[in-house]
């Protein structure tokens, strides 16, 4: 009884020992969505609409699995192993099929969203709905009194239900022909006949999924600048976040840093910057590097970079208070891992031009707060009459109207302006905002406005003072080091043979020459 107690105790602590220090995630808190698409087709912008879905899904909480559509396999879709299946279809035309997932998808009694074109009987049974196809048209999205002029479609899907919930409606140019709900959901399935990851399509598309598959709730949204860098102008910056606080608008800034070179005066006047915009009541989120090439053994270098960037910072009273990337960096394992799970908040921004992966699985992870990155321009043509109506629109998920820093004084000015007569209801971080970061020997917390290291209070000062220095113990890892290494022990052992034969034929070569010399 005792040698099992004994057991029991060791498999406990050793389970605390391997996940004590593990930032919050949601990513086994559930059963996944399984996302199947038919194709990326960059002439209707496919991977920017994949991408769009598994940023809100993972604001809404809800893990992911995405699975091209020939990818799949018979049997996959199971009640057991997913609690919904996303269906997006990027390209109508191309008429691809995949019989065994036709098969499963109708036999599923999980949660159901189809999104595109090519919705089925069966799924328009399951909607208790009729279809009825639109053919070029530029239809015009409404809800709550609000509308947004959508661009040409070819054609389109639209349905007709008596029962469920409806979130928005669109309404053709051509009034003959009557109009018809936006998102759909009845009962366990849903339907959302076009959709932009942008605009007043992003935001009703969300209040459908959360409908759907999440807890429906109203967010304010959190006003982003973004595109700061060491190499901005930070006279620009210290006059947008001055202006912004006596508006009275709360903000945050999304800004890269460096790991190198930081005791140069370049990077004191950087750190100074953004020290003027947390005393002008911003918050800082740390995004991410470029990444120019990654592999499956880029954890470790990427590790270091963001802990050197997060300890940099912090030693100089700069604390971030979440990690910001583009959403293809929450599919894969490792920067998942190395990256975003070390912070409680996240913000997805929308994916480069170019995307590269490390090690790809594309499992979508959840975290504390995910926040949606949606450009605040793609709303400005959200009208109520002929006013801009931003203020009235109902986000149902963590999202960040991101606005990129502005490139001249007069750009800032208009900024500023504009924000000014949106009159929005702000996301306010030093009433509602807690978050946590944990970067090697150092832990950022942000709670009610105050910040934390290690669990003591710190006052921002106007200089960087009073904060002890941290450091990561592990050794910087160089992405040729283990390269180099391996070829120097291959010459190594090369050169230790080479030297054992030349032995050997000296002394055989000497043998035979001392023979020829000999008496006989």
């Amino acid at each position: 009884m005792k040698k099992r107690l004994v057991i029991g105790l060791f498999i406990l602590l050793a389970a605390f020992g391997l996940t004590w220090g593990v930032p919050v995630s949601g990513q086994a808190a559930s059963k996944r969505v399984l996302i199947v698409y038919d194709a990326l087709n960059p002439t209707v912008n496919g991977q920017k609409k994949l991408a769009g879905i598994q940023q809100i899904f993972a604001s809404t909480g809800v893990n992911t699995q995405t699975e091209r559509l020939s990818d799949y396999y018979a049997g996959q879709l199971t009640t057991k192993k997913y609690a919904g299946v996303v269906t997006l279809v990027n390209w109508p035309q191309g008429s691809l099929r995949n019989a065994a997932f036709t098969r499963d998808r109708q036999k599923f009694t999980g949660k159901q969203l189809h999104i595109g074109q090519n919705l089925s009987a069966a799924e328009a049974h399951r909607l208790q709905a009729t279809r009825r196809s639109v053919y070029h048209q530029q239809l015009v999205l409404c809800a709550g009194g609000q509308e947004q002029l959508l661009p040409f479609s070819e054609d389109i899907t639209l349905l007709k239900t008596k029962r469920g919930t409806s979130y928005g409606t669109l309404r053709p140019q051509n009034q003959g022909i009557g109009s018809y709900s936006y998102g759909t959901v009845v009962g366990k399935a849903g339907y959302l006949p076009y959709f932009e990851a942008t605009g007043f399509s992003q935001v009703l598309a969300a209040q459908t999924i959360v409908k759907l598959f999440g807890r429906t709730q109203r967010e304010q949204p959190l006003l982003t600048i973004t595109g700061v860098t060491p190499y901005s102008n930070l006279t620009r910056l210290t006059q947008l976040s001055q202006q912004l606080n006596a508006a009275g608008i709360p903000f945050a800034v999304s800004t890269t840093s460096v790991a190198d070179n930081t005791s140069l005066a370049a990077f004191s006047q950087f750190t100074k910057a953004l020290r003027i915009v947390e005393n002008n009541q911003g918050i800082i989120f740390l995004q991410t590097p470029v990444v120019g090439a990654a592999n499956k053994q880029s954890g470790p270098l990427l590790e270091q970079t963001m802990v050197e960037e997060l300890n940099q910072l912090g030693q100089r009273q700069v604390m971030p208070v979440g990690i910001s990337a583009p959403v293809y960096w929450n599919q894969d394992r490792i920067f998942r891992r190395y990256g975003l799970a070390r912070a409680s908040n996240v913000l997805l921004l929308p994916n480069p031009t170019t995307t590269t992966f490390a090690n790809q699985d594309n499992r979508g992870a959840t975290y504390q707060r995910t926040w949606t990155g949606l450009s605040l321009n793609s709303l400005l043509t959200v009208k109520n009459g002929q006013q801009v109506a931003v203020s009235r629109l109902k986000f149902p998920v963590a999202t960040a109207l991101t606005v990129p820093f502005p490139t001249n004084h007069k750009q800032l000015t208009a900024v500023i302006a504009q924000l000014k007569q949106l009159n929005v209801n702000w996301y306010q971080p030093q009433d509602q905002l807690k978050t946590k970061i944990v970067s090697a020997s150092a832990t950022f917390e942000y709670r009610q406005g105050i910040y934390y290291l290690n669990g003591s209070p710190v006052t921002v000062g106007t200089e960087a003072t009073g904060i002890p220095k941290y450091h990561f113990s592990q050794t910087r890892h160089v992405a040729l080091d283990r390269y180099f290494k391996i070829q120097g022990n291959i010459l190594l052992v090369f050169f230790a043979v080479t030297t054992v034969i030349l032995v050997i034929f000296l002394f055989l070569g000497r043998r035979i020459y001392r023979r020829m010399f000999r008496r006989k």
